[in-house]
């Protein structure tokens, strides 16, 4: 169980379509598909790499960069003039300061040693006025998305370790969500649009019909309902905005 390189949706192709598919719904949002076919895009732990190879016909070139060696066979087979790889840390990104307009950051900042100097790195690499778009779950979910058992996150970390290990799902909790109010103050700094509560009440524009099967009924709740739980989503979908007079930043 888990989000390792065994877990079976990093390597499910209609799973990652999806993904890419919502991510690029979202990024219309903030511009016509034409603005970004000139600009460069990062893929922050990109795994097996199929988002980024959905992605990459939007744009210049899209760049993943991911540690686990165990993905690099899949790279091989996917990459080309306008999707590379590079195996890298994600809180050490081996990319120059403002090199890239784009960055993708989904379900990645909970499974790293300190988010913030995530945070960083993404800062460092974007360049002024790029976007960020994120996509993390909430520690206050009532069912943990890696795990599927209910308040997980919720606990101590070794108490949610031993619930963990009496179902037989892993050894220990290594993941580090954070609530909704942690993650605002994680990317303090930053232009914030959060289009989680339009995946909700839209979610064939977002193609997330699959998310939402559990709760079809959310979608019938009234926006200001909607707006007044954001606190207690499982998960959010967040496009993020450097300052564009923003100098750029350095190790």
């Amino acid at each position: 169980m888990g989000n390792g390189a065994d877990a079976p949706v990093l390597w499910d192709k209609a799973s990652r379509k999806r993904k890419a598919a919502k991510i690029w719904a979202i990024l219309q949002r903030v511009g016509p598909p034409g603005k970004f076919a000139a600009l460069r895009c990062l893929d922050v732990g990109c795994g097996s790499g199929l988002i980024a190879q959905a992605l990459a016909p939007h744009f210049r070139q899209v760049l993943g960069v991911e540690k686990d060696s165990r993905f690099m066979g899949s790279w091989r087979v996917l990459q080309g003039p306008k999707l590379q790889f590079l195996r890298g840390d994600a809180l050490h990104l081996p990319l120059a300061d403002a090199s890239v307009d784009i960055v993708i950051c989904a379900q990645v900042y909970e499974h790293v040693d300190d988010a913030q100097v995530l945070v960083q790195e993404i800062r460092r690499v974007l360049t002024p006025g790029g976007i960020c778009f994120f996509s993390g779950p909430n520690r206050l979910a009532l069912i943990e998305e890696h795990y599927k058992l209910p308040f997980v996150s919720w606990l101590p970390r070794s108490w949610a370790g031993a619930y963990l290990r009496l179902f037989g799902r892993a050894e220990h909790y290594a993941e580090r969500p954070l609530t909704y109010w942690g993650l605002r103050r994680l990317w303090k700094g930053f232009q914030w649009r959060d289009f989680t509560w339009e995946m909700i009440r839209l979610p064939e524009e977002f193609f997330c019909v699959e998310e939402l099967r559990i709760a079809p009924w959310l979608k019938w709740l009234p926006g200001w309902l909607l707006r007044l739980l954001r606190p207690f989503y499982p998960n959010y979908n967040w496009l993020l905005v450097k300052p564009a007079e923003e100098e750029p930043c350095t190790r």
